[in-house]
């Protein structure tokens, strides 16, 4: 199918594609002041280029060429990822989501340029292709790039035909490419066709910063990069007219210059706005700048840049400032795939996206680990959000870098170029960084060194020295070396990692760039509860009471009470707000998407989403109950219950009895620890460092037992006084647990032994773990004995405390907990109604109510918008929900659900957030997980009326709902 591009009158298209930019009230009349008299054309003009493509899988010869025939060809629409559509390869490792990403495919498409357009420059503008693209026009290489997530430009001038048909045919590869995670396949963000005078602004051309603001002014400094294709010497004027948030001139400049032909030049500018109205997390204000080139007295180009005024500084001590003011970073990392959709970027998913973690509190998103689609960035500075913006994850293959090459310092320049001078308009982005947890050389070939970060670091202040560099590191020791000298800030991942960096650089700011890692699976819960961050289920799900977490990291709690601590640090950025494709820690093999993230992969809110917001939001009521309160097999039993909320207490209610109010701060009672301040006796001690026996007994975890050297028969024994119960053991290592491997004996006269935990060593988790560990018994003893049978390389027999209990006793880890959660821990289960009712100060501020559900009867659809816009290119997603005939939403309910649409819309995605499912994402149908689903639907370009979409299930009532496309 063939694009049209009309041609109308110069002066009339001038004048719309003039206005077309300006805020509404610019378009209302005041833009009157833009001196457009006497232009006779602006000749620039945007095409969207994203309909009308064809797609083939595979090497396809001969597709370069305009002659071939790709009329057996699907048709597609971009955005597209051709992986997403599956299928999945349940054998494969889930750490790119067991989809057929990798391979080659080709895209074409045909268009038109009306002669008129004869001697005018003809640009293609990819957002994005997964990746080593090769752009081909008319049969002939128009360009190619190297960096699947990087936008580039290709100058289309040389190869196109004015009056005739055209085709654009573009390769992709990504077999070379390197992930950690799903990156998808394809053209998966948009394209747009410029079509401009000879005499233009180029690409990228206009940086603005704001050297000087106060209350009363800001000085704007506006820098316009100016190209002439002409054969001979152009002379230009270069208008600036800046408009405030309401679209309202309030100033203006104009400079000249002479270009040499064939040439480019800057021409900077100087600009007063008096009383600025400043960009802010809370109130986002945006001013437009248009810029307008003209030749004599025809404007020959006309640009639009929105930009913000703000003052901002990372402080060593006092963390991040913005606008004079304190603020804590309550920040997120995202990746780049919207779930059911892949890796197409679609603008209102990623508002979605926002939408849901701006209600969760959040100020600060970090692009982890990959340049973002430039519409994210609009949205930030629209809706107010901070952002980190990132080039890389590794500098190796995960960065497009074959075996090595590119050079990175020629790579490095080429990519941070186009990223820094794309993005450097937006008031949002306050951090550059240059990568993430990358290793050091000589260790990692491909690692940082002193010359190395100071080089990339230089390339981004080459284009921009208004933000501060940075980089994303995992390695304590890093610190110990000068390879961080040469950056401004340092983000740091997890564990508290940064303190060595704090000690080294007193002086340099830092920021927590990826903390928590929390685990869960929305819908799931397990009893008992966890007893340690890495017990997991045996489902393959892990349990959602948000008390599990990666080896490496920790639960919220943890980092809640951190930040508070630290206040130095300028505020943390969650790993990760929302589930994604891939890297499905802890179960890799077997599942194809997160735990990670607070809401799971379609955007559902897990019970973490609560906790978070209860903290980030105190001003704002949440009364959040957890888990649900279907538990059949557990009647009489005990179902712990857990409470989110921003008050400082709650009353828990029971079919109308209390079980009592429970108020942030509160610990519950804790068992007697038999072991505490007893005599200790051990095989040997390290000489030198007081490293004695009685240290593993002193309830001082800072302080340890260590044997004499590295050998494994070692023991270390505690005399408990008495014969006592023998129920429960806590061993806290120096090292962790999985280093370790041992027997635990008990006697009651220390002459006869009797073993009752027998351990071995571990390779699991394969990074980090914990270092306690918790071991159930049946014994009545007076000593205990620990007898170390093997230990992992460069690991010592070492004990910080060891612990003996008449009951089940709690890791102290979860101690945090009751300080921003409220618990009932032994709610003793029974059939009916769970009610919570929170207080604050002593003032009810709300209630939440959990009932048990009957047999699933009904479905709901709720979609998020009823009114959408038919671009071909807006979304709208349909929560798909179970409920009894009594209106109570079914918790365990798996139904599978079928879709019927009619109108002017299309399924472009089906998911429930189940990590293990290998349903497609395209398809009519999908099973409920835990209860809910989600439909998304995409319109058709140009198709507006009235959508009917149903959802029918065997035994359910139906659900039907309309949305209107405009």
């Amino acid at each position: 199918m063939k694009t049209r591009i009309s041609i109308v009158i110069a002066a009339v298209i001038g004048v719309l594609i003039f206005l077309s930019g300006c805020h509404p009230a610019a378009r209302d009349g005041t833009c009157a002041g833009l001196s457009m008299e006497n232009s006779t054309s602006a000749g620039h003009r945007l095409v969207n280029f994203n309909s009308d493509w064809r797609f083939a899988k595979g090497d396809q010869p001969g597709a370069d060429a305009a002659e071939f025939d790709d009329s057996v060809w699907q048709a597609v629409r971009l955005p597209h990822d051709w992986a997403i559509s599956g299928p999945f390869n349940p054998k494969e490792n889930g750490y790119a989501g067991k989809l057929p990403w990798k391979g080659m495919g080709w895209y074409r498409k045909a268009f038109t340029l009306d002669k008129a357009d004869s001697g005018r420059r003809v640009y293609f503008d990819f957002d994005g292709v997964m990746a080593f693209p090769k752009v081909y026009v008319n049969g002939q290489l128009a360009g190619q790039w190297d960096y699947g997530y990087m936008s580039f430009r290709v100058d289309a001038t040389p190869y196109v035909t004015f009056g005739g048909t055209n085709v654009i045919a573009v390769q992709v590869d990504t077999r070379n490419h390197g992930t950690r995670w799903y990156p998808g396949a394809g053209i998966y963000r948009k394209v747009t066709m410029t079509v401009c005078q000879p005499v233009h602004v180029a690409h990228w051309g206009t940086f603005i910063t704001t050297p000087d603001v106060s209350d009363s002014s800001a000085t704007v400094r506006v820098r316009t990069a100016i190209e002439n294709h002409l054969y001979v010497e152009s002379e230009v004027t270069v208008e600036v007219v800046l408009l405030d948030p309401d679209g309202r001139v309030v100033a203006k400049g104009i400079k000249n210059d002479a270009i040499p032909a064939g040439g480019s030049c800057e021409l900077d500018q100087l600009l007063m706005v008096t009383n600025p109205r400043l960009w802010d997390i809370t109130d986002p204000k945006l001013y437009t700048a248009r810029t307008i080139v003209r030749m004599g007295k025809k404007i020959v180009d006309a640009d639009v840049t929105i930009f913000g005024i703000r003052t901002f500084r990372f402080t060593a001590d006092d963390g991040f400032h913005l606008n004079g003011r304190r603020v804590q970073l309550y920040g997120v990392n995202l990746h780049h795939d919207h779930g059911p959709l892949g890796a197409a970027f679609y603008t209102r998913a990623m508002e979605r996206q926002l939408e849901i973690m701006r209600e969760m509190g959040i100020n600060a998103i970090r692009t982890s680990h990959n340049p973002p689609s430039p519409e994210l960035l609009d949205l930030c500075d629209r809706m107010g959000f901070v952002v980190w913006d990132e080039a890389f994850d590794k500098w190796d293959d995960k960065a497009d870098r074959v075996k090595g090459q590119p050079p990175l310092e020629t790579y490095g320049e080429k990519q941070i170029r186009n990223l820094v001078m794309r993005d450097r308009n937006h008031p949002s982005i306050v951090i550059w960084s240059i990568g993430n947890e990358i290793g050091n050389q000589p260790y990692d070939r491909e690692g940082k060194s002193p010359e190395r970060v100071k080089f990339m670091g230089d390339f981004v202040r080459k284009y921009d020295t208004t933000r501060p560099v940075g980089l994303s590191c995992h390695i304590p020791g890093t610190a110990d070396e000068p390879i961080l000298d040469s950056l401004d800030l340092t983000g740091w991942n997890y564990a508290r990692r940064y303190a060595n960096y704090r000690q080294h650089y007193p002086d340099k700011p830092i920021i927590y760039s990826e903390s928590a890692s929390t685990l869960s699976t929305r819908g799931f819960y397990e009893l008992p509860l966890p007893n340690g961050k890495t017990d997991f289920s045996k489902q393959l799900q892990v349990d959602s009471y948000d008390l599990n977490s990666a080896a490496w990291s920790d639960i919220p709690d943890v980092e809640f009470k951190l930040m508070e601590d630290d206040d130095f640090v300028a505020g943390e950025l969650v790993w990760t707000g929302f589930d994604y494709i891939g890297e499905p820690t802890p179960f890799s093999q077997e599942a194809r998407s997160s735990y990670f993230g607070i809401v799971d992969l379609c955007g559902i809110p897990k019970d973490r989403f609560y906790l978070y917001r209860s903290y980030w939001r105190p001003d704002v009521t949440t009364v959040h109950i957890l888990p649900h309160w279907n538990w059949p097999d557990h009647v009489g039993q005990n179902v712990s219950v857990f409470v989110y909320t921003n008050g400082d207490s709650a009353e828990l209610f029971l079919n109308g009895k209390s079980l009592g109010r429970r108020t942030k701060g509160q610990m519950p009672e804790r068992p007697v620890n038999f072991a505490q301040g007893k005599s200790a006796t051990a095989s040997s001690i390290e000489s030198g460092n007081g490293h004695v026996a009685v240290n593993a007994t002193d309830a001082d975890r800072s302080t340890r037992w260590c044997a004499v050297d590295a050998g494994a028969e070692q023991w270390w024994q505690v005399d408990l006084g008495e014969i006592q119960s023998v129920c429960y053991l806590a061993v806290e290592f120096e090292k962790e647990a999985k280093n370790y491997g041992y027997d635990i004996k008990v006697s009651t006269d220390a002459s006869t032994w009797q073993s009752i935990v027998t351990k071995s060593t571990s390779r699991f988790p394969r990074w980090g773990g914990p270092t306690r560990i918790f071991h159930e018994a049946d014994a009545r003893a007076r000593y205990v004995r620990i007898e170390f049978t093997e230990l992992q390389r460069g690991t010592w027999a070492s004990i910080c405390e060891f612990g003996v209990y008449p009951e089940k006793v709690e890791s102290d880890y979860y101690a945090v907990t009751y300080k921003y959660r409220l618990r009932w821990n032994d709610v003793v289960y029974e059939h009916g109604e769970l009610k919570a009712v929170a207080y604050k100060d002593g003032k009810k501020i709300g209630q939440a109510i959990m009932r048990t559900a009957g047999k699933p009867a009904k479905i709901r659809l709720t979609p998020d918008r009823r009114k959408l816009a038919a671009t071909g290119e807006d979304l709208c997603y349909i929560l798909v929900e179970a409920f009894d005939s009594e209106g109570t939403l079914c918790p365990l309910a798996d139904n599978s659900v079928r879709f019927k649409v009619e109108g002017p819309a299309e399924i472009a995605g089906v998911g429930n957030g189940n990590p293990l499912s290998l349903e497609p994402f395209q398809s009519d149908s999908r099973k409920l997980f835990y209860g809910k689903a989600m439909l998304i639907l995409r319109t058709v370009d140009g198709q507006a009326g009235r959508v009917r979409i149903t959802a029918e299930s065997e035994d359910l009532a139906p659900a039907e709902v309309t949305v209107r496309c405009r």
